[in-house]
C-alpha cells in the first residue's frame, strides 16, 4: 500500500477483470499489472476488480497478481456480473474510502506508459482546479505489436484521427466532445480526482459507458488538460476488434446500445450545464441534434444504414432548424423521402 507519507496526490489504478477461461485474458492482465510495476513514480495502488468471472481458478490466478505487486494490490469482488463501469466504481469508492485522491482507470488488456503517474502527479500538483487529465492512444494487437493504421477498424481509425486534432482543454469543453469528437478519450486514458468519478459514476450498462460518463465528466464543468508524449497502448486484437464489441456479440446490437447509453449521457450533460448556468435551452437542443446528425453518420459507416437513419430522424425531431443546416442533401432526402434498406 501506498505509505502515508506519499499519499499527497497518490495515483489509484481501477482495473476492471473478467475471467471467462480464455488464457489471453490472463496474459493481457499480467502485461497490465507489468506496466504499472515499471512506473518511474512509485506512488500508486493497484485496485482490480473481479467482475464475478465464472471461471473458477480465477481466485488462485488473482491471489498471484497480488504476488506480483506485494502490498500495491487490493483484490475486490462485485455483488454480480454488471460490466466495466459498475466494477470501475467500486474501484473509485474503495480508493477513496483508502484516501487516495487520484484515479486513474486502465482496463485488464491496456498498458499505462511508465511516465504516467509521474505526469499526472505534476499536472494535478501544477494546478490545483484541475479535474481530468487525458492521454492519447497507441494501438497494438494481441502480441504487443503497434497497428498500421491503415488496417485499422472504422471506428478505431476514427479515433486515431481524432487524435490529430487540437487538444481540449479548460473548462466547458463538452460540446465539443459532442459534435466534433466520437470519443476524446477511451477509459484507459483517463485520470481523474476521485471525487468527480464518484460524483459521476459510471452508468449501470455494459456497452458504451465510457462516453456516456465522459459527457457527464465535461458537462459538470470540470476543468480538462491533455498529458503529451505518456499514450497508453490500447490492445485491439487482430480477429474481432475491440473487447466490447466481440462480448456484444452483433455489431447493429452494440451500436443500438450506443445510441441510447451515449445519448442519455450527453443529455444528463446538457441538464447539468443547464443547472449551472453554462448554457440555455435553445443551446442544449442545438447540441444534441448535432449529436444525433454525427452519431447518425457514424454507425451508417459501420454499415448500420437503418441505424443512422433512425438518428436523423430523431435529428429532426429535436431540432429542425439545425438540422436543417447542419444536415447534408442526401441526409434530408433520407428523413424526408423514406427509410433507407440496410
Amino acid at each position: 500500500m501506498v505509505s502515508s507519507t506519499n499519499r499527497d496526490l497518490a495515483v489509484a489504478f481501477v482495473i476492471p477483470y473478467f475471467d471467462d477461461g480464455q488464457s489471453w485474458r490472463r496474459n493481457a492482465l499480467q502485461r497490465t499489472l507489468g506496466s504499472i510495476e515499471r512506473q518511474t513514480d512509485d506512488r500508486w495502488h493497484v485496485y482490480l476488480v473481479d467482475d464475478c468471472s465464472p471461471e473458477r481458478s480465477v481466485g488462485t490466478f488473482l491471489r498471484q497478481c497480488k504476488e506480483m505487486l506485494p502490498g500495491r494490490l487490493d483484490q475486490l469482488q462485485t455483488v454480480r456480473n454488471a460490466g466495466p463501469g459498475q466494477a470501475r466504481n467500486l474501484g473509485v469508492q474503495v480508493a477513496h474510502g483508502d484516501g487516495l485522491p487520484v484515479i486513474a482507470f486502465l482496463d485488464s488488456d491496456d498498458q499505462a506508459h511508465p511516465e504516467r503517474v509521474r505526469t499526472v502527479r505534476e499536472m494535478f500538483t501544477a494546478d490545483p482546479e484541475l479535474d481530468f487529465v487525458y492521454t492519447d492512444v497507441d494501438f497494438v494487437d494481441e502480441d504487443n505489436l503497434p497497428w498500421d493504421v491503415h488496417d485499422l477498424l472504422p471506428a478505431l481509425k476514427l479515433i486515431q484521427c481524432e487524435q490529430q486534432l487540437p487538444k481540449l482543454r479548460g473548462r466547458e469543453r463538452w460540446i465539443e466532445q459532442a459534435v466534433e469528437r466520437d470519443c476524446m478519450a477511451i477509459p484507459s486514458a483517463m485520470n481523474l480526482h476521485a471525487g468527480l468519478a464518484l460524483k459521476y459514476p459510471f452508468p449501470d450498462v455494459r456497452f458504451c459507458e465510457d462516453v456516456a460518463t465522459l459527457f457527464r465528466y465535461l458537462g459538470s464543468g470540470a476543468k480538462i488538460d491533455h498529458a503529451a508524449g505518456i499514450p497508453v497502448r490500447y490492445r485491439v486484437p487482430r480477429q474481432g476488434g475491440s473487447a466490447a464489441r466481440a462480448l456484444s456479440g452483433d455489431l447493429e446490437f452494440y451500436n443500438r446500445q450506443r445510441c441510447v447509453n451515449e445519448r442519455a449521457g450527453l443529455e444528463e450533460a446538457i441538464a447539468e450545464a443547464l443547472s449551472r448556468g453554462a448554457t440555455d435551452h435553445r443551446q442544449g437542443r442545438e447540441v444534441l441534434c448535432r449529436y444525433l446528425i454525427r452519431i447518425g453518420r457514424t454507425v451508417a459507416g459501420d454499415g448500420n444504414i437503418a441505424l443512422g437513419v433512425e438518428q436523423l430522424r430523431e435529428a429532426y425531431s429535436v431540432d429542425p432548424d439545425t438540422f436543417g443546416r447542419r444536415a447534408t442533401a442526401l441526409e434530408c432526402q433520407a428523413v424526408h423521402g423514406g427509410l433507407v434498406s440496410q
